[in-house]
Formats: C-alpha cells, sequence, structure tokens
C-alpha cells in the first residue's frame, strides 16, 4: 500500500489542508491557540470600523486577498515545529497587528471611502507617502506624521498573500500599451494605478529610483493618479563606494526640506533618533538570527524569515512593538539550539540566492518537507544590516541613507557584481552551506546578465548549484509547478536522490491563493 504523503491531505488543486495541520499534541495546541489569536486581531480589526471596512472592501479588487491571510500563514508555516514554529507564528502575528493598524489609518483618510469628509482631509494632510522600497523610518523625523509606504496595501502584501491578485493588474499594465516584458513587480504598481486602486491619501508623495529602470518609469504612471507634489530620492547604484555617500545624504537632506515646505513640519532629529535606536536593536536582533542559523541546528528558516525581515526594514522600522517581538522570539530560538533540539529531516543546508518569488512564498516549505532541503540564508534576508551612528544628526542620515542602498532586491543586484557574485560564496562559507538554488527571474535583466559566472564559480568550486525559474509576481508565465518540476528534475537526474515525501513531486496548486 503507497504511504500516505502530506499532499494526500489538500483539497484538489489548491494546496490547502483538508483540515488543521496535526504536529503533535504540544505543537498542535500552540499553533492552533496563535492562529485563533489571529483571527482576534483581524476580528477586532474588522469591527473597529466596519462600515469602512467593509466600503474599502467593494472599492479595491485587491482588498479581498486580505480576506485570506490566515490560510496564507498555514500554508507558510506548514509542518513547522518547535522553536522554528513559535518564531513563525509570533512573527507573523506582529505583521497582522501592525498591517492591519497600518490599513486603519489609511482608510481613514481615503478620500474615495470617505468623500468630502473634514475629518479624513485632515487625516490625509498629515500622511507622507513614500515608494514601498524605501524604509520607513525616513518620516520618524516628522512627529504627528503618518508615513505610509505608498504601493505595500494594495501592491506587495497581495502578491505574497494570493498569486493571482497581481494578473488583473499586469494585464491591465499591458493593455494600456506598457512592455509585456517587464519585471512584474513595477508592471503590478502601474496596473493599480491605470484602475485607480490606490487609495486617494497623502500631503506630498516621495518616489526613488529603486530597484531597477522599470520601477523608475511606472512612477510616472502612479504620479498622474495621485497627482500629489512629488520628490524623486536618487539612491546611488555603486552603494559599495564611499564617495557616493555625500550625495546620497544630500538627497536625503533635499527630500526633508522638501517635506518641511509642503507639511509646514519641521524635522525633528530627537524622534529620529529614538527610531533608529529601536532600529538598531532590530538589527542586532536579526545578526543573533544569522549567528543560530549558521550552527548546526539552524532554528530559524523557512518562508517568515525573509518576509518577517522585508517588513521589518521596510514597513516597521523604528517600532517598539516589533523590536519587542523580536527579544521574544530570539529566547525562544536560543533555548531549542541550547537544548540542540532539530525537529526537522535535513538533507542538504542550502542558500538560496536573487530574489524570491512572491507568488510562491511558501516554496521554501516544499523543498524541507519533499526533499530535505533547509533554506539556511536567503539573499532577500541581508538587508540594512548596519548599525546606525545616533550621536549627530549628520551620522544618522549617513545610516539611513546606507540602510537605503541595502533595501530590498537591491542589496545584492545594484552595487556591482561582487555584492551578488562574491558574496555568495561567502555565505555558502558562513552558514556552512552544501548546495545553491538560484532563482531565475526571467524578467529580470540584472542578474541574467552574469548567469554564466554563477556557473564557472560553482563549477570551480564544486558546488551543487541549480536555476529555477521565476517571474515574481506572474504565475501565468511561470508556475508553482513548474518551479517545483525543476528541483524535482535535479535532485533526480544530478543528486540521484528519492524524495522524502513521494506524494510532494507532482501536485496540482493552480487554484490555491
Amino acid at each position: 500500500m503507497k504511504k500516505k504523503g502530506i499532499a494526500d491531505n489538500y483539497q484538489p488543486k489548491t494546496g490547502l489542508y483538508k483540515h488543521r495541520e496535526w504536529r503533535g499534541f504540544k505543537d498542535t495546541m500552540y499553533d492552533f491557540g496563535q492562529w485563533l489569536k489571529l483571527w482576534g486581531i483581524l476580528l477586532a480589526w474588522v469591527l473597529k470600523h466596519p462600515i469602512q471596512n467593509i466600503k474599502a472592501l467593494f472599492r479595491y479588487r485587491w482588498m479581498y486577498t486580505y480576506l485570506t491571510v490566515p490560510a496564507f500563514f498555514d500554508r507558510i508555516m506548514s509542518q513547522m515545529r518547535g522553536a522554528g514554529l513559535r518564531g513563525a507564528r509570533n512573527n507573523m502575528n506582529t505583521l497582522a497587528k501592525i498591517v492591519t493598524e497600518h490599513l486603519t489609518v489609511l482608510f481613514s483618510a481615503d478620500e474615495h471611502l470617505h468623500p468630502n469628509s473634514k475629518k479624513a482631509k485632515e487625516k490625509s494632510d498629515h500622511i507622507i507617502l513614500i515608494d514601498e522600497l524605501l524604509p520607513g523610518i525616513l518620516g520618524a523625523g516628522f512627529k504627528g506624521y503618518n508615513t505610509i509606504l505608498y504601493q505595500v496595501a494594495p501592491m506587495y502584501l497581495p502578491s505574497l498573500i494570493n498569486q493571482h491578485c497581481p494578473v488583473h493588474y499586469i494585464s491591465q499594465t499591458e493593455s494600456y500599451g506598457l512592455p509585456a516584458d517587464v519585471c512584474p513587480l513595477p508592471s503590478f504598481e502601474a496596473g493599480v494605478a491605470i484602475e485607480d486602486d490606490y487609495c486617494k491619501v497623502g500631503k506630498c508623495f516621495v518616489s526613488c529610483n529603486m530597484p531597477c529602470d522599470g520601477s523608475i518609469m511606472t512612477s510616472t504612471v502612479q504620479d498622474r493618479r495621485h497627482g500629489l507634489p512629488t520628490i524623486p530620492l536618487n539612491v546611488p547604484l555603486r552603494w559599495k563606494r564611499e564617495e557616493v555617500m555625500e550625495y546620497a545624504v544630500a538627497e536625503y537632506k533635499s527630500v526633508i526640506k522638501f517635506i518641511e515646505e509642503q507639511t509646514g513640519a519641521k524635522y525633528d532629529y530627537d524622534e529620529l533618533r529614538k527610531a533608529c535606536e529601536i532600529w538598531n536593536g532590530q538589527t542586532r536582533k536579526k545578526m543573533e538570527k544569522w549567528e543560530l542559523n549558521k550552527t548546526d541546528i539552524p532554528p530559524h528558516t523557512g518562508s517568515t524569515t525573509w518576509l518577517y525581515r522585508i517588513f521589518e526594514y521596510q514597513f516597521a522600522c523604528g517600532n517598539e512593538v516589533a523590536l519587542q517581538n523580536d527579544i521574544k522570539v530570539n529566547k525562544i530560538l536560543e533555548k531549542q539550539v541550547e537544548k540542540g533540539i532539530y525537529p526537522k529531516k535535513v538533507r542538504h543546508r542550502a542558500i538560496i540566492w536573487n530574489t524570491p518569488c512572491n507568488n510562491y512564498a511558501n516554496f521554501n516549505a516544499w523543498l524541507l518537507d519533499c526533499w530535505g532541503i533547509e533554506s539556511v540564508c536567503e539573499m532577500i534576508d541581508f538587508q540594512g544590516s548596519e548599525i546606525i551612528d545616533t550621536s549627530t544628526p549628520e551620522t544618522m542620515l549617513y545610516g539611513i541613507a546606507k540602510m537605503a542602498q541595502g533595501a530590498t532586491m537591491r542589496a545584492h543586484t545594484k552595487g556591482g557584481y561582487e555584492v551578488i557574485l562574491d558574496d555568495l560564496w561567502v555565505k555558502m562559507e558562513q552558514f556552512n552551506a552544501d548546495m545553491v538554488i538560484m532563482f531565475n527571474q526571467i524578467s529580470c535583466k540584472g542578474v541574467g546578465a552574469i548567469s554564466g559566472l554563477f556557473e564557472e564559480e560553482a563549477t570551480k568550486r564544486k558546488v551543487k548549484f541549480v536555476w529555477v525559474r521565476q517571474d515574481l509576481m506572474d504565475p501565468t508565465s511561470v508556475s508553482r509547478r513548474d518551479m517545483r518540476d525543476e528541483i524535482n528534475k535535479y535532485m533526480k537526474t544530478v543528486m540521484r536522490e528519492e524524495p522524502l515525501d513521494e506524494s510532494l513531486v507532482d501536485f496540482d496548486d493552480s487554484e490555491c491563493w
């Protein structure tokens, strides 16, 4: 009789469990308790402003995606046990708490939901919009003002939660006449603007030149929709060079001056210092997690590691709630490492390099459950990893400028080939990895230009190296099943290995959120 596997518990074509996952009594009860806690966070948010939230649900196409958050959390924490499960649940519930508070601020000031409302207009005038790839700590010096990352709520988070959400907006962008071969991220951003699906809020907007030319071009499309006073913050490409820092700091000073002129507020460096000190604490806690993952029993792995770090870097930098969660989670992780507990079946320690696939955020879980491949280190996890000197306003601006240069999809894909190529081999040694899984994002020209260099170095170093095609936010060009198939072929033909769970080798999850 064929042994029953994990995929046998999936609902047809969805990859969703037929029932809650059994992890042993202790872990199942903990997971269920945290799942209930998540529902409590979501229900408290909905009931706080029910009419406003219902209006948003009917006004914005992307809003329905947030209804599937509990299922999304379950997927990315599939089969987790022990400290890994506890760290992941605490991280993601903290994310849910901060995001729902953010949505309340956004919707309460939205002219689309509250037309001709003086109260909403007053709240809107106290919102500073910035591009989603800029760290939100920029606005910490404007006391009494909310800094909103413009594209996060309608675009970035939905692309992670629901693989189908980006498809409509990308189609709208292409119908509008913009190139079909551009990266799906700026294409999605432009599509939301074309559909007029951004909240109508804000006093002014800070755009940027990150991560690439596609995002720069889509800024024009977005600007036509929000129509706000806008200033571009230009982040140097060769960010490893010290000589660019004078320019980088000058850019931040010009942005601060612009916002002061638009709002009439004065930048408060004491408030900025408080936020920077909190962020330094968050960064130190992240460094501790990296050290734990260098051990023989890495406790903080899987999709939730990079998802939470992206969220923390962009969305919750300088947030005391996030810092307290980091302190709590690190204690949980350290305790497991001290006891020498490692509740996983692991064959390989892998470095996952290049930008991860948003529409398959639980890819890490599948790697571990199917083939025993543990993702001990991911490129996207290393961002904003320098401590900010808070001694003077000048040093703080220097630190924030450095922080922005190490942004999501920017820290390694820009700055020269040494930060994407050479750093890979450094990380392999530091994390004692024996395999590299290289994402080949088919719409990104930057990393593709040096693919031959990766292969040459991997051959020279005798490193197990596998390419996995993906298209970031567009599941219609490369599906989740296609991504899995590339790993399956490599593991069977090159590695000559058999899967840990045969049921996970091939299954249909095309209809999954």
